[in-house]
């Protein structure tokens, strides 16, 4: 049933009564939160009549069966997206934290919102440098961490078994699958979130995804006190996870308490929630394997500055000495070159994930993955870089 209550899809309703009329206040916000609900794969193709933008809507099921067998679509993705994760997210062709501001919850940015518009922000307001007069006919998108070799420099963001209350439909065991078999089937690596004071056989089903898939994701711990977390060190190194990420901007940890988890595992650690240069250099004091920068997509604090505004001085004062992680709106493959080139080594990848999983499952996460790496892919050879480690701030517009 429709929630008559959100204005966004009220205003998405009056349009689909009147097929004649214009599409009214074209500025970037109304065409943005109008196209939420009428499909399609782009703000400029939402400059059209309801009509038409309703002619180009994925098959119904029924039309589907009747249909030859097609390979899955990036908008009947977004479409079931749309369908299973509203109101909770719209699924808005450009997600940069606008039509949910003030939701709170879920995810959504906290209070205002504006720590996840300022992730966007930050990251639009990089532009790079095209170069197309040079001898570069093929490049090579793929790159190493933790000795794992990756399709290219982008692996799923720590998501735990709460995204499956951001929906409808997906049970914890189908979510994790998703998020990490998808990103498999992409060549890369997937994401296991975690909360160790779950119940026992929620954490250890949680593990048992890694294990499955032969290690081939990231662990994330909430900064739970250090007892527990060691408390579950010999599964979680069982399991084979490439790393143990662990959160601290839900809950800081000291210097000391990084030692010790250092100390006591041989899983590589990376501390994420690192906003500052300082707070880089004590986790690099502590014996920290990497870091991942990051504001917790804007949903811890409010008006925090864009993840891609603190990664340069971050990364000057880091780079080469541990692996830089960095997230926050990573939506296309032009996005990932510009994260490279401010600084970071690998990007984690969050919300687009999430939609992808609910969309399709497995087959969703690895469609978009792989679009990614395609669109990755392109912006190195127009750019004119052959390697990953050659994308530095050269390529970047001052």
């Amino acid at each position: 049933m429709k929630d008559s209550s959100d204005p966004i899809r009220r205003r998405a309703e009056r349009a689909e009564t009147s097929e004649k009329a214009p599409v009214q206040g074209l500025n970037r916000r109304n065409l943005l939160k109008a196209s939420t609900l009428l499909g399609g794969g782009g703000l400029v193709g939402q400059v059209m009549t309801p009509a038409t933008a309703a002619a180009q809507q994925p098959a119904q099921p029924a039309e589907r069966a009747a249909a030859a067998p097609s390979r899955l679509e990036p908008k009947e993705v977004l479409a079931k997206a749309r369908e299973r994760l509203y109101p909770t997210c719209r699924v808005c062709p450009v997600c940069d934290g606008v039509a949910c501001s003030g939701d709170g919850g879920g995810i959504a940015g906290s209070g205002s919102g504006m720590s996840f518009q300022n992730n966007f922000t930050a990251l639009q307001r990089v532009k790079v440098l095209m170069r197309n007069v040079h001898e570069i006919r093929k490049v090579d998108t793929s790159t190493t961490i933790f000795g794992h070799k990756i399709s290219f420099p982008a692996v799923a963001a720590p998501m735990g078994p709460a995204g499956t209350k951001f929906g409808k439909g997906m049970t914890q065991q189908e979510w994790f699958d998703a998020l990490v078999g998808g990103c498999v089937a992409a060549g890369t690596l997937g994401s296991v979130g975690d909360d160790l004071r779950y119940p026992e056989a929620d954490v250890t089903r949680n593990l048992n995804v890694i294990k499955q898939y032969k290690g081939q994701a990231l662990y994330n711990s909430k900064p739970v006190p250090n007892p527990i977390i060691l408390k579950w060190l010999p599964l979680i190194e069982e399991s084979g996870a490439a790393w143990l990420s662990i959160d601290v901007d839900s809950g800081p940890k000291s210097v000391a308490e990084l030692r010790e988890l250092v100390k006591a595992f041989k899983t590589p650690i990376v501390i994420k929630g690192i906003m500052t240069a300082d707070d880089a250099l004590r986790c690099v004091d502590a014996g920290v394997a990497g870091i991942a920068v990051s504001n917790h997509g804007g949903r811890r604090q409010d008006h925090s500055a864009g993840a891609a505004e603190v990664l340069p001085a971050i990364a000057a004062k880091l780079k080469g000495k541990v692996p830089i992680l960095a997230d926050g709106c990573v939506s296309s493959g032009t996005d990932v070159l510009k994260y490279l080139a401010l600084g970071a080594d690998v990007v984690m990848v969050g919300r687009h994930i999430l939609r992808a999983a609910y969309g399709g499952s497995p087959e969703g996460v690895a469609l978009f993955m792989n679009r990614m790496r395609s669109e990755f892919q392109n912006a190195m050879l127009l750019t004119g870089v052959p390697t990953v480690p050659r994308i530095g701030s050269s390529i970047l517009y001052a």
